[in-house]
């Protein structure tokens, strides 16, 4: 789903602060901040975001990299964390939906 939420990422190469674009249960894209150093496809790190004042933290792998954000895919996501933000996602939806 479109979401906007802060979301840091360690690797041995760096760490940088970037802003979601699209969040699911299995990863998210995040865009790069001004000069940011992205991580190189293939690479694991550390990844952190908040949903509702609970922080999501967890080791991601990214599968994905543009110009100017790259694709992770959460890797070890415990199953309470995952419900998180399922079910995040899930009230963002139904929000928006009753909206329309």
């Amino acid at each position: 789903m479109r979401a906007s939420l802060r979301f840091t990422f360690a690797w041995e190469g760096g760490f940088e602060l970037f802003r979601t674009v699209d969040l699911s249960a299995s990863g998210a894209f995040v865009i790069r901040g001004d000069e940011a150093v992205l991580p190189t496809l293939g690479v694991v790190g550390e990844c952190a975001f908040n949903l509702e004042s609970m922080e999501i933290r967890t080791a991601a792998r990214v599968v994905r990299v543009s110009a100017d954000g790259f694709g992770v895919l959460f890797e070890g996501l415990s199953r309470a964390h995952e419900d998180r933000v399922c079910g995040w996602i899930f009230r963002q939806e139904t929000r928006r939906a009753e909206e329309d």
